[in-house]
């Protein structure tokens, strides 16, 4: 599994690390420790909108979940000024109702946009069916593929 900390350091690398000046995450967020390989990442995604935290934690070691991984690309995306105008309907795919309210537009731009489109399963009836999964831990082979697919859309 990835962690929340890994996803927001490659993404930052991504960026071309910026310098970071502003470490207001370190106070803001009780898990967070500076000298560590995720201060300057973190800190660099709480300054520009790309990562916030819940209830006054980063959770730097919590497993992401895929709704989350998709929210975090998506700022990251709009940040970067990378296309985020797509947009699916993905109701029709297995879990879907279980997508956060956070994370509604942002799934709904990965699926657009062909950066996720579920695991695919075979229902009781021998139909192929896509599941979701948005709270589901993303693996580390599911956001190398995902990570290639937006490399290659924003011709990175």
């Amino acid at each position: 599994n990835v962690t929340r900390a890994q996803l927001v350091t490659t993404l930052y690398r991504l960026a071309g690390s910026p310098k970071v000046t502003n470490y207001e995450a370190c106070e803001v967020f009780s898990d967070m420790e500076k000298g560590k390989y995720y201060t300057d990442p973190i800190c660099w995604a709480y300054n520009t909108g790309v990562g916030t935290g819940n209830g006054g934690k980063f959770d730097t070691t919590g497993n992401l979940t895929r709704q989350q991984m998709a929210a975090f690309m998506f700022r990251f995306a709009d940040l970067m000024g990378y296309g985020t105008e797509a947009r699916a309907d993905y109701s029709n795919m297995l879990n879907a109702d279980k997508v956060n309210s956070y994370a509604v537009d942002a799934i709904s731009w990965a699926v657009g946009s062909g950066l996720i489109s579920g695991s695919q399963k075979t229902d009781a009836s021998g139909n192929t069916v896509y599941d979701l999964n948005p709270k589901g831990n993303t693996t580390r082979a599911q956001l190398a593929a995902i990570l290639q697919r937006f490399c290659e859309a924003n011709n990175l």
